[in-house]
Formats: C-alpha cells, sequence, structure tokens
C-alpha cells in the first residue's frame, strides 16, 4: 500500500539532513577570502591550503586538488572571486572582491550516529557581502545528493531507503568574523528528497518528503519534515527528537 504509515520517516530524512546542513555551514563559517592570507594559514580542517588551490586561467578559478579525510569521504572544491561589475578576479582582495562562488563535491561512504549511507553531494554556492571591511556575508545556492542504501538503526527496526535530494540555500547570513559560536543569523536551508523503500512491505514504492531549516544564531536551529518539527545541533550535525 503506498499510503501505508511510515511513523519513521520524518525522523530519518531530518537525520540525512541534519548531516548534509552539517556540511552546508561548515562552508558558510569558513573564511572564503583564504586564497589572499598566507600560505600557513588554513581552512576547516586543514584540507585546503592556499598554496595547494592555483588559479586556472581556463576556468577563473582557485581549483583545489581533491582531499581524502579519515573519515573515507573525498572532498573537491573550487573558488571563484568577482569584483566590481563581475570582474573575474585571481585572488581574493580583501578592499575589492565584491562575490565569491564555491563549488563542493563530496563522495564517499559515510557512518553516523544509528545511521549509514553511500553519499554523493553537489554544493554550487555564491557569497556576497565581500566589498569592504563587513560585518556579515550572506549565502544563496542550490545543490544535488544521494544517499544509497541510507540505513537508520534508532528507534526500532533498521529502515533502508535511497534517496536524491535538492536543495536551495536562501538568504543565510554568516556573522564576520566567523568563529566556533558564530551561527547564521537568519535565512533557511532547503531539501526537497524523492526517498525510494529498500526493503520491508514497501519495497520499491517512491514518496516525497521536504525538509526545512531555519538558523536563528544559535548551534540549534529549527527543521521542519513534513508534519514534525526537529532540533538539529549544527556543530556535531544530530537531530534531537521530534516534535508536533
Amino acid at each position: 500500500d503506498p499510503n501505508m504509515a511510515t511513523p519513521l520517516l520524518n525522523a530519518d530524512i531530518a537525520t540525512m539532513a541534519a548531516d548534509a546542513v552539517g556540511e552546508d555551514v561548515d562552508i558558510m563559517r569558513e573564511p572564503v577570502q583564504f586564497p589572499g592570507l598566507a600560505p600557513s594559514f588554513v581552512i576547516g580542517n586543514g584540507d585546503f591550503n592556499p598554496t595547494n588551490c592555483p588559479y586556472n586561467p581556463v576556468t577563473h578559478r582557485l581549483e583545489c586538488p581533491v582531499v581524502v579525510r579519515n573519515n573515507g569521504l573525498s572532498i573537491t572544491r573550487s573558488y571563484a572571486f568577482f569584483g566590481a561589475a563581475d570582474a573575474v578576479q585571481q585572488a581574493y582582495d580583501a578592499l575589492l572582491t565584491v562575490r565569491a562562488n564555491i563549488l563542493a563535491d563530496v563522495v564517499g561512504s559515510h557512518t553516523s550516529t544509528n545511521w549509514s549511507a553511500t553519499i554523493n553531494r553537489h554544493r554550487d554556492f555564491n557569497v556576497t557581502g565581500l566589498l569592504g571591511t563587513e560585518t556579515q556575508r550572506t549565502w544563496n545556492g542550490t545543490g544535488t545528493s544521494s544517499a544509497t542504501r541510507s540505513r537508520h538503526s534508532d528507534e526500532g527496526a533498521e529502515r533502508s531507503y535511497d534517496i536524491d535530494c535538492t536543495m536551495i540555500a536562501a538568504n543565510v547570513v554568516v556573522p564576520v568574523p566567523n568563529g566556533a559560536d558564530r551561527f547564521p543569523i537568519s535565512g533557511t536551508v532547503t531539501r526537497h528528497c524523492t526517498i525510494t523503500f529498500s526493503g520491508g512491505p514497501r519495497d520499491g514504492q517512491t514518496v516525497e518528503r521536504t525538509a526545512v531549516l531555519t538558523f536563528n544564531g544559535t548551534e540549534t536551529a529549527s527543521m521542519t519534515v513534513g508534519d514534525r518539527t526537529f532540533d538539529v545541533n549544527l556543530r556535531d550535525r544530530h537531530r534531537g527528537p521530534g516534535r508536533p
């Protein structure tokens, strides 16, 4: 029955979306101006060193080599910087850069608390508000993702799905300078997902869900999935118990 009740589905989608939005926020909280800084400066987990991301005159982007983290995920990024009238810049300029574009891909097998999947995520982010001395930046962008053999083992028997999503980040405002305790103060990230059941009485059936996360300036943001609302810890990428 395609209308069979699936009481844990919204929570399972929230788990997957919480992990993905944690990656979104990690990118947004990084100092995107890093290619203009000293060679010893690194961002995030130290994966992207400016000396390793040279400017490509064909693509007009600073292209970083693939990084494989110790959790098995492969990460590819490139950056583009633009000045007045959208003129391409070969590096970030603290006074003259107007906006930046970040392309990011994450591929590999991923395991979190009570959840595992093979993931493939792509993001295309634009950040504005870089001109001159700024106190905040605004992020917008789109993305796609897939999670195959997404296995969820909390709250009962294991459930498995294949999940394909599109993502829209809308007017996410991030304070500057960034820091460990600074999180987006407003804006939303919306994921619309198509879920295909794998195994069980609904094997092969497909449903859709939309997850909307709203930022409030703290590490705990609110996410709605269907008729449920969840607290999401942006620092550790975990969802809390749902509520009506």
